[in-house]
């Protein structure tokens, strides 16, 4: 029976809502398959609900699809049915928040560790451009999640959603990758972090889909996929997100879902942190450290792995740390304020690098 319910994920037309609409109608699984245009459309669905079903049913695409699950290790996992000749597949493992969200997906696909879908998880989301701001989030707050136990769970995209990724897979922390396309290595091959895809995987990750192996993304199923990044966690931390960022539609469906919605303030000249400083004036908790998450989630960390800072080697390194901030220092305007040589100064940062204590980052150095 499990062939139908694959079926009815590859009908573009038909969504969570419409199948719950067929779970409604028909007693059976295969009855919905094998209903007339009159059943179907007396179930809900529109001629051009039909129309795109029949294409399906005419197309050779379940027996590839039902092929590649198999051949690649892709796990379909559905909540329980109402039908009376199919109550699920893999259904234990089937996320319980998930399940509560509005528009809940009636089967996903899993790539890799599928047993974290049932793991505590905190979804990050940011600019797919993130200046050097958002990026020391990702080392000062998201880092510091990674000890807590919690898995971080992200769409894959460019920046702040690789980084959030890369984040995790280096402090040891499990990482969930919702994506808006297949999970079939033909279609992940053609994504520009592919080799992440692959990373998360080997390093005992999760990716997760909503849609079958060889479905290609489109403009309607990045915004779907947000809901499912947000649904499956206790909360959103949004780090980074202009006014109008599609980053915002993710906090709108963590608003529907009642999930907590955590916001870092920003530099209210910079457009990367406008959307962060209204979702923080309407009422998202302004987050400042990982602790102010841990704390509003009741999560109690584990004991820090970070290695603890040495001391300053002399004078030369306290006067470079003092005039080191968070936003990018140059290294020449930081010789002149600290009244060094480039070459001097040069030699210091490095030395603090290594220390844990300065870093450098496009545009500069900054405290660490």
């Amino acid at each position: 029976m499990f062939k139908y319910l694959l079926a009815f994920s590859m009908v573009p037309e038909i969504g969570p809502r419409k199948f719950e609409r067929l779970e409604e109608y028909f007693e059976t699984l295969e009855e919905a398959w094998r209903a007339s245009e009159e059943e179907l459309m007396n179930a809900g669905l529109s001629q051009k609900d039909i129309d795109s079903l029949s294409r399906t049913k005419n197309g050779s695409g379940l027996k590839r699809s039902l092929e590649q699950l198999e051949k690649e290790n892709i796990v379909p996992i559905s909540r329980k049915m109402n039908f009376k000749d199919f109550s699920g597949i893999n259904e234990d493992l089937f996320p319980e928040n998930l399940k509560q969200i509005p528009d809940r997906p009636f089967l996903i696909f899993c790539k890799g560790e599928a047993g974290l879908l049932k793991k505590h998880q905190l979804a990050v989301v940011g600019s797919r451009k993130p200046t050097s701001y958002g990026k020391m989030i990702m080392d000062k707050v998201v880092s510091r999640i990674c000890l807590s136990g919690i898995a971080i769970t992200s769409g894959m995209a460019l920046g702040t959603d690789a980084l959030a990724h890369k984040a995790a897979l280096e402090n040891q922390c499990p990482t969930i990758a919702v994506l808006g396309n297949g999970l079939s290595e033909k279609v992940l091959a053609r994504a520009v972090n592919f080799g992440l895809s692959k990373e998360i995987v080997n390093k005992n990750g999760l990716l997760v889909s909503e849609y079958p192996p060889f479905s290609q993304a489109n403009k309607s199923t990045f915004p779907a996929r947000n809901r499912i990044i947000s649904g499956l966690s206790m909360g959103v931390l949004i780090t980074e997100a202009g006014f109008g960022s599609g980053t915002l539609i993710t906090a709108r469906h963590a608003l529907d879902q009642n999930r907590e919605i955590f916001a870092v303030p920003g530099n209210i000249f910079s457009p990367q942190s406008a959307g962060t400083n209204q979702l923080i004036q309407e009422g998202a908790l302004a987050v400042t450290s990982a602790e102010d998450i841990l704390r509003q989630l009741d999560w109690k960390q584990e004991p820090s792995r970070e290695k603890e800072k040495e001391g300053f080697a002399d004078e030369l390194e306290a006067r470079i740390y003092q005039n080191l901030f968070h936003e990018p220092q140059p290294i020449d305007k930081l010789a002149l304020k600290c009244k060094l040589d480039i070459s001097t100064i040069s030699v210091k940062l490095s030395m603090m690098e290594l220390k844990g204590i300065a870093k450098g980052v496009e545009g500069g150095y900054v405290r660490n």
